[in-house]
C-alpha cells in the first residue's frame, strides 16, 4: 500500500494557492524500504530539479489515502485552508491516520531540520479529502499560535530536496495507541536524547542560582512575608519581569497583579516542598524556614465546607499584608470569579500530603485535606468524572469542562490519601474516575483542560470548547491532561496490580512523547533536546511542565525497566534548566543579554518558563518574565525528588 500511495502522489507549488509546478521544473519522488520490527516503512525522497533559477514560495507532495482511513493525530491544528503545520512545532512530529486494521504515519526526516534549509518545512492533514502533504513553504505566525502561508518567495537554483518516512503498522487493539509511532521516532531520532541524559546530581549548581536569586539577590521583589490570621506567612510572588531589576526604577511595574498562587501551574506549595527538601540536603535552615512559612500561607486559605481559594491578591497599593483571597485565579472562563477550580485545589492538597509524607507529618495538614476531600467526593458525577469549576455558594457545576481529563488529577490526590489513610470509599471513587478516563478521554483524544482555552491560546471562531477542528476532526488538546492520566493510571496499577491500568498509562505516555523535542532545529538559538511543547494550538519549546514529565518517565522506568523511559526522564530533567540565565547555559545567557542588555550576575537564576513564546514582548525567543512557581523554582522541586529516586534506582540495579 505504501508504494501505491507514493506512486499516486501529486506535486504542486504555491503562488497565492497551490497549483501546477512551473515549466522547466521537474519533480521526482523515490523511496527505499527501511527495516522495522513490525509493519512496513519507506523513506520517501522528493526532489525538484530546476531547469532555470526561479522565485519559489512553496512546494509540496500530496498523498491520497484510502477511503477507510481517518486522521487521529497531528502536531498542530491548522484550521484554515491557507494555514499549515509549521516546522516550528516539529518536536516529535507525526501525522497519524488509522483504518479498521492499519495505522499509518507520515514522519518528517528531522535530520534535515538540524541543518540550514532555504525554505521552512510544512505539512498538514485534511480529513475532508483524506489527504496529507509534506513539503516546504514560506509562512508566518498568526493569532499567536498558528502559521499561515504568506506567498513570499525565495530565489532558488539547482535542486530542492527533502525526505520523509511513511510508516505502516497493524492497528493496535487499544484506541489511540501511538506507542508504535513514538517508538519509531525514538529508534530513528532518539540519539540526541541519549546524549543529553546526564547524572541529575550534576544539575545542582542551578539550584544555587535559583534560590540565591529569589531569596537573596532579588529577595525584596520575589520573596514576600506578611501576617495572616496572626501568623507570619510567606511565598514567592507570582511573576516578576526583567525590567523590575533593582535600580531601573520600575520595581513596582507589575506585568500582572501582585499575588501568590496555589494553582495547577503556579503552585506555591509545590515549590515550598522543594526548598524544604533542598534546605535539608544542603544544610540551609533558612530555606526550610521559608518553606514552613509557605506551608503556613497555604493552610491559611479559609475553607468553606471544604472548599478553599487558590489565589491571594495584593491590594491597590501592592500590599500583600492588606491583600485578599480570591476563589479562582484569572485563568478561568468569564464570570467565574466565585467558582473554585477543583483541579487547583486537588493539586494543592496533593502537595500538602507530599509534605506530610516526605517532610513532616503535621496533623493540621490531614485535617485540611480531609475537609476538602469530603467535598470533592460529593461532586463526582455518575460517569465517574469531576467537574472543573464549582460555584462556591450554590455548589452548581460550570458548563465548561464538566467531563474532562482534569479528573485524573483528583485520582492522584486520592492515591496519596490512601497512603496515609486507607479508605474504601476513596479507592472506589478513584477506580470509578479511571473508568471514565478509559471510556471517554483516552479513546477520543479529548485532552481539553483549562489551559487549552483560558490561557494565551484562547478561543476564536475556529477553536471552540468541545468542538472538533473542521479540517482534521480532532479536538484542541493540551498535554497536561495526558500527564495527569499517566500518573493516575500508574498509581492505580501499583495499587491494584491490574495490567490494564499500566497499559492505559503507557498509551497516555506515548502521546506525551509526541511532544518531546528529539532534536535541536536550525532555527533555535538555545538547546532544546529533551524539552517539551504544550498543545496542538501553541508554539512553545522547553516548557516548564517538562520538570513534571521527567518524574513521570522515571516512575515508568522503575515500573517497566524500559531504558527509553529513563533516558527521556534524564533529558527532560536537564531541559528543565535550559532557559536559565547563568554561565552554565552560555547560548541562553547570550540571548538574555541581547534581549535585556542590563542583565549581569545579579540575575543568575532568572528563567523564562519556555522558549519561543511569541507574546510580542519576546526578543530572540526570550521572554521578559520569570514565574518561580512554574519555571525555576518548580524545576528545583522536581530535581529534589529526581536525584534521590535516580540514586535509589542505581543502587538497586547494582545490587
Amino acid at each position: 500500500m505504501l508504494e501505491q500511495i507514493i506512486q499516486n502522489s501529486v506535486f504542486s507549488c504555491y503562488s497565492g494557492g497551490w497549483g501546477q509546478v512551473p515549466e522547466g521544473a521537474a519533480p521526482e519522488i523515490g523511496w527505499k524500504k527501511i527495516p522495522v520490527s513490525r509493519g512496513e516503512c519507506l523513506l520517501a525522497s522528493v526532489s525538484l530539479k530546476l531547469g532555470a533559477p526561479i522565485d519559489l514560495s512553496g512546494f509540496r507532495v500530496s498523498l491520497q489515502l484510502p477511503e477507510d482511513f481517518s486522521c487521529v493525530h497531528v502536531p498542530q491544528l491548522a484550521p484554515l485552508d491557507n494555514m499549515v503545520i509549521s516546522e516550528q512545532v516539529f518536536r516529535s512530529p507525526a501525522m497519524i491516520w488509522e483504518s479498521r486494521t492499519e495505522q499509518l504515519a507520515l514522519i518528517p526526516n528531522l535530520r534535515e531540520l538540524e541543518a540550514p534549509h532555504p525554505i521552512p518545512f510544512i505539512m498538514d492533514s485534511d480529513q475532508r479529502t483524506r489527504q496529507m502533504y509534506y513539503g516546504v513553504g514560506n509562512h508566518e505566525e498568526t493569532r499567536h499560535v498558528y502559521h499561515i502561508l504568506n506567498g513570499k518567495t525565495t530565489h532558488m537554483t539547482g535542486e530542492l530536496k527533502f525526505s520523509f518516512y511513511l510508516l505502516l503498522l497493524p492497528k493496535p487493539e487499544s484506541p489511540r495507541d501511538f506507542r508504535g509511532v513514538s517508538g519509531f521516532l525514538w529508534d530513528t531520532f532518539g540519539q540526541g536524547i541519549a546524549k543529553a541524559a546526564c547524572d541529575p546530581a550534576s544539575l545542582t549548581p542551578y539550584v544555587h542560582h535559583v534560590y540565591e536569586w529569589a531569596f537573596d539577590r532579588w529577595k525584596d521583589l520575589c520573596w514576600q512575608e506578611f501576617t495572616l490570621n496572626g501568623s507570619q506567612v510567606g511565598g514567592v510572588v507570582f511573576i516578576v519581569t526583567a525590567k523590575q531589576k533593582k535600580g531601573l526604577g520600575q520595581e513596582n511595574a507589575w506585568r500582572e497583579p501582585k499575588s501568590i498562587w496555589n494553582q495547577a501551574w503556579f503552585s506555591c506549595m509545590r515549590s515550598a516542598w522543594g526548598y524544604a527538601k533542598w534546605g535539608e540536603r544542603m544544610g540551609r535552615p533558612d530555606w526550610r524556614e521559608k518553606a514552613e512559612k509557605a506551608l503556613g500561607f497555604t493552610l491559611s486559605a479559609p475553607q468553606k465546607e471544604g472548599l478553599f481559594p487558590g489565589y491571594y491578591a495584593a491590594d491597590e497599593q501592592n500590599s500583600l499584608q492588606n491583600g485578599r483571597w480570591v476563589w479562582s485565579p484569572p485563568r478561568r472562563p468569564e464570570g467565574h470569579e466565585n467558582y473554585v477550580h477543583l483541579l487547583d485545589s486537588s493539586w494543592t492538597c496533593y502537595w500538602l500530603l507530599r509534605w506530610y509524607l516526605d517532610i513532616e507529618p503535621k496533623a493540621e495538614i490531614l485535617d485540611y485535606v480531609e475537609n476538602y476531600l469530603n467535598a470533592l467526593l460529593s461532586f463526582q458525577q455518575p460517569d465517574g468524572s469531576f467537574p472543573a469549576w464549582v460555584e462556591t455558594d450554590t455548589r452548581e457545576f460550570s458548563p465548561y469542562l464538566r467531563h474532562s481529563p482534569e479528573t485524573a488529577a483528583h485520582i492522584m490526590l486520592m492515591l496519596e490519601w490512601l497512603k496515609v489513610r486507607p479508605n474504601k470509599q476513596v479507592q472506589e471513587s478513584a477506580l470509578k474516575a479511571a473508568e471514565f478516563l478509559e471510556a471517554d478521554i483516552l479513546p477520543n483524544g479529548k485532552w481539553e483542560d483549562f489551559e487549552t482555552y483560558w490561557s494565551c491560546s484562547g478561543q476564536w471562531e475556529e477553536k471552540q470548547y468541545g468542538k472538533r477542528d473542521r479540517k482534521t476532526g480532532l479536538y484542541s488538546q493540551c498535554n497536561f491532561g495526558m500527564y495527569w492520566c499517566a500518573e493516575a493510571f500508574l498509581g492505580l496499577a501499583q495499587l491494584t496490580g491490574e495490567p490494564k491500568f499500566l497499559d492505559a498509562g503507557e498509551r497516555a505516555l506515548a502521546e506525551i512523547s509526541l511532544y518531546q523535542q528529539l532534536i535541536r532545529p536550525d532555527f533555535s538559538l538555545v538547546e532544546t533536546v529533551g524539552g517539551f511543547g504544550v498543545m496542538n494550538t501553541d508554539n512553545e519549546w522547553n516548557d516548564a511542565r517538562q520538570s513534571l514529565f521527567a518524574l513521570t518517565y522515571l516512575r515508568y522506568y522503575r515500573q517497566t525497566g524500559r531504558k527509553e523511559y529513563l533516558l527521556r526522564a534524564q533529558a527532560a530533567m536537564k531541559a528543565s534548566f535550559y532557559m536559565m540565565y547563568c554561565p552554565e547555559n552560555p547560548e541562553t545567557k547570550r540571548c538574555y543579554e541581547l534581549a535585556h542588555p542590563f542583565f549581569d550576575e545579579q540575575e543568575y537564576g532568572f528563567m523564562m518558563e519556555n522558549y519561543n513564546h511569541r507574546d510580542k514582548r519576546s526578543k530572540h525567543g526570550i521572554g521578559e518574565f520569570t514565574i518561580f512557581d512554574w519555571g525555576n523554582g518548580a524545576a528545583c522541586s522536581s530535581l529534589a525528588e529526581f536525584i534521590p529516586a535516580y540514586e535509589s534506582l542505581r543502587t538497586e540495579e547494582t545490587q
